[in-house]
């Protein structure tokens, strides 16, 4: 009996750990598996072992442990990264300025803070028309298509105590021509979001429970105010690829 719990807690363990789950905030982001592939177990010795169960559960609990270890210590170095990089953005947006009238940093935090909460209040109404000042012709499209697909599969967005952890720019890119400028922002959210079935009221995906993310938005530059492009989950970029702009300042203000 024992044994097969320990199987269980094993099984239940792996799942945990290569879970994807899909959360119920703008463009339908989801969570990113938490680490590792899959291991294999092997028993030696008499299964009554009470020596055996105990250095299994101790095994059991150093496993969460370092699971717990690596992903504080991910998020640690992943702000501290974007804390370097917020600091050149930020250098680089007072040399725009100079140049452009749309580089104004405390107008830009402003649009991207006012833009998160309106994004995802347009999702969770399921109605592109609220966040269209926030975002741009191809994203409300790409949106759109998202939303009516799950109309069409009777599906409701659930969203609770929405948040802003912070919001910081890590990249930015002055090109001719206003509408060419690019900003990418670090958002680290967190919210309670799921999908129910509107028929049923049953919850169908998502996470019921409480859920902090990373996430890069892009923002271009659209009608006198910064829009959102394109959402990315943090698995799915580099901060350490964002170009150095100190660097591209320095060779700008060389010239």
């Amino acid at each position: 009996m024992r044994k097969k719990i320990r199987v269980m807690i094993s099984i239940l363990m792996l799942c945990l750990m290569c879970s994807v789950t899909v959360s119920a905030r703008a463009g339908g982001g989801g969570g990113s598996s938490s680490g590792g592939g899959g291991s294999s177990h092997s028993s030696t010795g008499h299964s009554g072992s009470t020596g055996s169960r105990v250095e299994n559960i101790a095994g059991f609990l150093m496993q969460w442990i370092l699971i717990g270890v690596s992903a504080g210590g991910g998020t640690f170095l992943l702000l501290q990264k974007a804390k370097k990089a917020r600091r050149k953005s930020r250098q680089a947006m007072a040399f725009f300025a100079q140049m452009g009238d749309n580089w104004d940093a405390k107008e830009i935090q402003k649009q991207v803070e006012e833009a998160y909460f309106q994004i995802q209040e347009c999702w969770r109404r399921m109605d592109i028309t609220y966040g269209a000042p926030y975002l741009s012709e191809e994203l409300q499209m790409e949106f759109n298509s998202k939303i009516q697909w799950m109309k069409v599969k009777n599906e409701e967005v659930i969203q609770r105590n929405v948040r802003l952890l912070s919001a910081m720019p890590v990249c930015v890119q002055d090109e001719p021509g206003e509408e060419q400028d690019v900003l990418w922002y670090l958002i680290h959210g967190k919210m309670t979001g799921y999908y129910i079935d509107s028929t049923s009221r049953q919850v169908i995906r998502g996470n019921t429970k409480p859920e902090a993310f990373f996430e890069y938005w892009k923002f271009v530059y659209r009608n006198k105010r910064w829009v959102l492009r394109e959402i990315r989950q943090q698995n799915e970029m580099d901060i350490d690829a964002f170009e150095n702009t100190q660097s591209n300042i320095k060779k700008l203000k060389g010239r």
